[in-house]
């Protein structure tokens, strides 16, 4: 047959296909984050070999059907493939529409184009091009290639029934659907009803490799998958692996798998019968293994279950040794998509042996403490609109020592677990709410607030007028609590505080600003504190009982007094003024810093605030309101900037602020010129800081506080890091930090703790990690001096072994 004979038999074909009912591939609306089959491989990565090829086994849909044909389906002639030296070009059909004139592009392998029933095109490209009419196929072979829209099917062979909107393909298999790639050896799917068979296959949806033998897409909505395996690494030799006989993707990311082994390398060492997880943040095991001489050896694990896009459990089983069993469940939950709420709850039990380490220990714990130990806790921030959020923290614990004895990170951050429910609105010149705050524990002391109302006003032009106002107003019941066996009583009163302070903003001389101020803050409080004395006659006696004389004793007695209004006017003046100068212009030689300016500002700030109807001995003392009394002082300082421009924006290189106060009138156990304050920042390169700040008592000639932290960096070498904090009759420590290459595969971190009042080492630990292919492998030391049981050394020895892909579950120090 002639070449323009051969086009006119295909586009007669093509026109016939076009009309028959339902013909072509329906596109499926399956989410792309699904791994197909096999995939999808990353951007740039190579598809990993194909396997060698197996005989092909033709699935069910491909064969001859055995039922009735379709009523009224016409017959359709077959097509003869165009010879190679003159292919027939693509012919694209609209469904009713008449062929397009046919030409003959050079070196184009033979291409038919068929319309499916909703108008879509369907191009199939290959070495040779064949129509099966008992079967109703396009039969392709050699370097085919389907494609339809942006989807596409490579293989070594196809056959295409667009009557079913059904493919099977054989061979070198290589598809590209819905943003997503997959690869094997032999697959058939009907884009119509979303069902298919794809053998076995190998996929990859970062950060996960996925494999299996069998798999078979039943619906848009559900594969199942045989003999599957899951991992972050290579799948070739993977490090670690998860393995399933049977599982089954929904929804495109939920994995549901029964008789589920974790494997390192090809050894199994954890079997669970069942598992449900997210694709996308597959639930993951963290073990701690180590040993400690509090502890004995311990077994710390964690099982992370994603339940759906906003909340995961994390369940805590804990074993040790000396101790006992430990359980506990976290419910974690987040707004995935604004972040408007984020929180927990959980609740942890421990059954521990041995609550107490020595004799010493026990005679302080005993009263308090018992076998049965946990710690129930509830944390939420949850912004219900706009201007409103509400903030919830709630920690019961079984005794004081729970957290510092299982949960030492936390007990670090708080020693004594906060209780307060907070919830405030946001307008536009003023904030407002409502709060709770109380004990759940009676070995604790307190201050609760049931409830403390506030309304703050930012500070706020008032009308057209030159001036600014500004408030706050509390009203609370405020209830002070001791530990339980304290010899203070208990004592409790309502009090509302409403300040208010009028500011009149001025500028003198084009750089001199000035703000003169004035404000009155009254105070209500239901109860007063009542000091009254009582002299008794106690009665001296002998061995005998006799009575041979008597003596006074005098006794201070407390009580409630009545109400009271408390009123402070306050009346003061705040001025300051900035001075600059360019010290240099051009490259600075510091990294790629330009210009250096310095920036001067003096400020001073008078208060005077006379001695209110109320003194502070009159009333019960909750907290820093209750305080005031009497002020007239000078506050005087100077803030210093050294800057420079790095990265196109002002950088300070340097900033100080030195400050005091001059007290007008200071009480007998004061002098006139306070205590020096100050406080500086520097930030010469980006590879160091260094911060300071303090109190420095002129009286005595002491530092009441002194702080500093100092950090010094190179990414690729070190992190080195130097803490150092000193409170009079408190607490005088130095703390060092230092990371080793941390980046690198093998990396290293070394911590120290110590009390320089004591000239003792509290605590120095050292951490090795090293970094495989796809696993991060960590072991720990920690030692603890005298903090052991019988005055000894307390140890303590961890091991952690994490995916990359999940670099969060490596930062824990453990036990």
């Amino acid at each position: 047959m002639s070449d323009p004979l051969k086009s006119i038999a295909i586009l007669l074909l093509l026109v016939l296909v076009g009309m028959s009912p339902a013909a072509g591939w329906a596109q499926s609306s399956a989410s792309p984050a699904l791994p197909q089959p096999g995939v999808p491989l990353s951007v740039g990565r190579k598809p990993p070999p194909a396997p060698a090829p197996q005989a092909p086994r033709r699935p069910a849909a491909a064969q001859p059907p055995a039922t009735a044909r379709p009523a009224q389906r016409p017959a359709v002639a077959p097509v003869a493939p165009a010879a190679a030296s003159a292919p027939a070009s693509a012919a694209r059909l609209p469904v009713g529409g008449a062929p397009q004139k046919v030409v003959a592009p050079r070196a184009a392998a033979p291409t038919v184009t068929a319309a499916t029933g909703g108008g879509n095109l369907i191009d199939v490209q290959a070495e040779d091009l064949s129509y099966d009419a008992e079967r109703r196929l396009v039969i392709a072979r050699g370097g085919v290639k389907v494609t339809r829209g942006t989807d596409s099917v490579a293989a070594d062979y196809a056959e295409v029934d667009t009557a079913q909107e059904q493919v099977y393909a054989r061979g070198n298999i290589f598809i590209r659907y819905m943003g997503g790639t997959w690869q094997g050896q032999e697959a058939t799917y009907n884009f119509k009803t979303g069902a298919g068979n794809f053998g076995a296959f190998h996929a990859y949806s970062a950060p996960y490799h996925v494999t299996a033998e069998g798999s078979t897409r039943e619906s848009p909505r559900l594969m199942k998958l045989e003999q599957v395996m899951f991992t972050t690494c290579e799948p070739e030799r993977p490090e670690y692996s998860l393995r399933a006989k049977s599982a089954s993707i929904e929804d495109n990311n939920i994995v549901r798998a029964k008789h589920v082994r974790f494997h390192f390398g090809p050894v199994p060492f954890f079997w669970v019968p069942y598992m449900r997880a997210n694709l996308e943040e597959l639930a993951k095991f963290e073990f701690t293994p180590g040993w400690s001489s509090a502890m004995g050896p311990f077994l710390l694990t964690t099982y992370n279950q994603p339940i759906n896009d906003i909340f995961k459990t994390r369940t805590h089983v804990d074993i040790r040794q000396k101790r006992g069993l430990g359980v506990g469940e976290d419910l974690v939950w987040k707004d995935p998509v604004a972040g408007d709420y984020q929180g927990e709850a959980g609740v942890y039990y421990a059954n521990d042996r041995k609550p107490w380490k020595d004799a010493e220990e026990r005679t302080i714990r005993e009263e308090l403490i018992d076998n049965d130990r946990c710690w129930l806790k509830l944390s939420d921030r949850h912004n219900l609109t706009d201007r409103d959020y509400l903030i919830t923290k709630l920690n019961y614990v079984s005794d004081p020592w729970l957290l510092s004895d299982f949960f030492d990170d936390e007990y670090q951050k708080n020693v004594q677990p906060e209780n307060r429910v907070t919830l405030t609105h946001r307008g536009d010149h003023y904030s407002a709410g409502v709060g709770l705050n109380t004990r759940l524990n009676d070995f604790y002391g307190n201050v609760n607030r049931l409830p403390e109302v506030f309304l703050n006003f930012n500070r706020q032009k008032i009308l057209d007028t030159p001036f600014y106002y500004e408030g706050e107003n509390t009203f609370s019941y405020l209830d002070r609590v001791f530990p339980d066996g304290a010899p203070e009583e208990h004592y409790d009163a309502f009090r509302l505080d409403t300040a208010h302070m009028v500011y009149w903003p001025t500028r003198h001389f084009g750089f001199l600003s000035v703000i003169p101020r004035a404000g009155y803050r009254g105070t209500y409080y239901s109860k007063t504190r009542h000091i009254s004395t009582v002299t008794n006659v106690i009665a001296i006696t002998n061995d005998l009982g006799e009575v041979i004389g008597t003596t006074n004793e005098v006794e201070t007695l407390l009580r409630d007094g009545s109400a009271v209004w408390r009123s402070l006017p306050e009346l003061g003046v705040e001025s300051s003024f900035q001075a600059f100068g360019n010290l240099y212009e051009g490259p600075t030689g510091i990294e790629e810093d330009e210009d250096l300016r310095h920036i001067v500002e003096p400020y001073a700030n008078y208060t005077y605030r006379p001695e209110p109807n109320v003194l502070p001995e009159e009333l019960w003392q909750f907290d820093a309101v209750d305080r005031l009394s009497l002020r007239n002082d000078l506050k005087l300082g100077v803030r210093n900037y050294l800057q420079t421009r790095r990265a196109r924006s002002v950088h300070d290189l340097l900033f100080a602020d030195v400050f005091t106060t001059l007290l007008f009138e200071p009480d007998d156990d004061e002098q006139t010129l306070g205590d020096i304050g100050f406080k500086a920042e520097v930030r010469p390169y980006s590879w160091l800081s260094l911060d300071v700040d303090g109190t420095y008592d002129t009286q005595d000639g002491n530092f009441r506080v002194f702080s500093t932290q100092a950090e010094v960096k190179n990414r690729d070498l070190f992190i080195f890091g130097l803490d150092y904090r000193y409170a009079r009759d408190a607490r005088d420590k130095l703390a060092g930090d230092l990371v080793i290459f941390p980046e690198a595969r093998w990396a290293g971190r070394l911590y120290a703790r110590m009390d320089l009042d004591e000239s003792e080492l509290e605590e120095h630990s050292y951490y090795l990690i090293h970094r495989t292919r796809c696993l991060g492998i960590g072991l720990g030391l920690r030692v603890r001096p005298d903090d052991g049981p019988d005055g000894e050394d307390n140890y303590t020895v961890w091991f952690r072994i994490w995916p990359l892909a999940f670099p969060q579950f490596g930062s824990s120090l453990g036990g």
